[in-house]
């Protein structure tokens, strides 16, 4: 009997997840001398089993311009970064969004009080942008811990990624739109498995940007007795 209680106060409880519906702005933004009115979206989507049980959630900011046309065309862009272990803000906020964080010139923080500004090099007059959190970063969550390690690994983190994409495309009726992948640093190495786990399931992307990439990942850790990594930096 008290091996059963023990085994009852061991058994670990399912997290609850938001599953909020997402949450939906318009805003405008001057870009080029031209007026860009665009959509933001922020919000989760499922990841499920084979038998339809939620396992996770991954959160999302999406910016898309013109979303009531029918028919888009318009390029849509999946956007994240590496680590592994890191949400998407730093490309969100600091690179490619309609705005970020306000830098000194040379690109050193500021004094406080820290503010956002427009953001004029924003990609978005080119394309609509996603911007995505694996599972446990960012707001994105495992329904169990003891489910991470299957969203933490290559494959599963290719996967989960990957159906997330399926999941948006179908959603927001995008399979119209030219595709591409933005990754940095890990998320580089997830960007090119990603082109390849998912143009076996009918999803092809127009091309790939790979920023501070991380495809070789030999260089980037200075093991002892390897001189590469010191020749390369």
């Amino acid at each position: 009997m008290a091996e059963e209680e023990k085994k009852e106060d061991e058994k670990e409880p399912d997290r609850q997840l938001p599953g909020i519906e997402p949450v939906e702005r318009y805003h405008s933004i001057m870009v080029g001398g031209e007026t860009l009115n665009y959509l933001s979206r922020a919000g989760v989507l499922p990841l499920t089993d084979d038998k339809g049980k939620t396992e996770a959630e991954i959160f999302f900011t999406a910016y898309e311009v013109a979303p009531e046309k029918e028919g888009r065309q318009r390029p849509l862009t999946f956007v994240f970064n590496g680590g592994p272990g890191s949400s998407s803000i730093w490309l969100h906020m600091g690179a490619c969004g309609p705005r970020r964080v306000k830098m000194e010139p040379g690109g050193w923080m500021p004094a406080p009080p820290f503010v956002h500004e427009e953001n004029q090099s924003t990609w978005l007059d080119r394309t609509d942008l996603v911007f995505i959190d694996p599972v446990e970063t960012g707001l994105s969550r495992a329904v169990s811990e003891k489910l991470i390690d299957k969203f933490w690994g290559y494959q599963g983190d290719i996967e989960s990624i990957g159906e997330f994409i399926r999941l948006y495309l179908s959603r927001y009726s995008r399979w119209g739109s030219p595709l591409f992948l933005a990754g940095e640093s890990y998320g580089t190495t997830r960007a090119a498995g990603l082109a390849d786990y998912l143009v076996n399931r009918g999803i092809v992307f127009n091309g790939i940007v790979l920023i501070s990439t991380a495809l070789n990942l030999r260089p980037i850790f200075f093991q002892q007795g390897d001189d590469l990594p010191f020749h390369l930096f």
